[in-house]
């Protein structure tokens, strides 16, 4: 009887441990809508704060760099082939899911 290849096939101790550790880390660094929102909203405190403190040129340079971070992701995740609402979602999610961890 030869090893069966496929997803019906026990796993060995070996591909036991890397399946939970890969779930681990998936796990760990998955992002939630909530925490995306979170995220925006101390982003936009961060920049009216800069605009307050700091003068409109730094609460621009700020503003910048996060639209800036959110059109890379934007072109990521469309490249990744996501289209429409999903692929806005999902660089949403890259650009401000950071708040879920905190």
């Amino acid at each position: 009887m030869g090893k069966q290849d496929g997803p019906g096939r026990e796993l060995n101790a070996y591909e036991r441990v890397l399946a939970e550790d890969r779930r681990v880390v998936r796990e760990m660094f998955r992002v939630s809508i909530g925490g995306a929102h979170a995220g925006f909203v101390i982003t936009v405190f961060i920049v009216v704060l800069f605009a307050a403190i700091g003068g409109t040129v730094w609460a621009l340079i700020v503003g910048g760099v996060v639209a800036f971070w959110f059109a890379v992701a934007l072109i990521a995740v469309v490249g990744g082939g996501r289209r429409g609402w999903a692929a806005v979602k999902r660089a949403y999610l890259l650009t401000f899911g950071w708040a879920g961890w905190l």
